[in-house]
């Protein structure tokens, strides 16, 4: 799988039929209005990803007659859809640079749907941070002083020990929320 299709906001557009049936625009909507400050998406591409769920059998539409204004389509989250979505948000990420799209978008719909689960995937991530963190310092004891690399692994780990503050973080603010 591509790195730009891990990085497609199909997801984020179950997540949000996981929360009710909706027409496109109103999807697209609750989209920008929820998530556009971590993972955008234009209109257009919204819609082109309903149509790519609905072709993948993780969304189906409803037809929906008004008056005065032209019919308009009614998405449906289906069994495949939500096995899917679950799956996915329940997983950590595995590159680093995605926690601050794929993880916050994880935790956005793991607390707005009350699903369970939180709290593991806050393990299971810092896990994936300490094992990149393990990786770093066996490559830089590899090294000679001098090695330009040691800056970057230093850079790496720091980055990393940064994520498992903010981890922590996000426990006890879900902990104080009631999660």
């Amino acid at each position: 799988m591509t790195r730009r299709a891990i990085l497609s906001p199909q997801q984020a557009v179950l997540g949000l039929l996981m929360q009710a049936p909706m027409h496109g625009y109103k999807l697209y909507q609750k989209y920008v209005s929820e998530l556009d400050p971590i993972w955008h998406a234009g209109r257009s591409q919204v819609y082109a990803l309903l149509k790519q769920l609905e072709e993948a059998g993780q969304v189906t539409a409803q037809t929906e007659l008004q008056e005065s204004r032209p019919a308009r389509k009614i998405y449906h989250i289906t069994p495949a859809g939500r096995r899917a979505f679950l799956n996915w948000v329940h997983q950590p990420v595995k590159n680093i640079r995605d926690i601050r799209v794929l993880f916050l978008a994880k935790l956005y719909f793991l607390h707005q749907l009350g699903l369970a689960g939180l709290d593991e995937l806050i393990e299971a991530q810092k896990a994936v941070c300490q094992e990149r963190i393990d990786g770093l310092a066996q490559a830089a004891s590899e090294l000679s002083a001098d090695d330009f690399r040691n800056l970057v692994f230093e850079f790496r780990r720091r980055q990393l020990e940064a994520i498992l503050g903010w981890l922590d973080h996000c426990r006890r603010q879900f902990v104080a929320q009631g999660e």
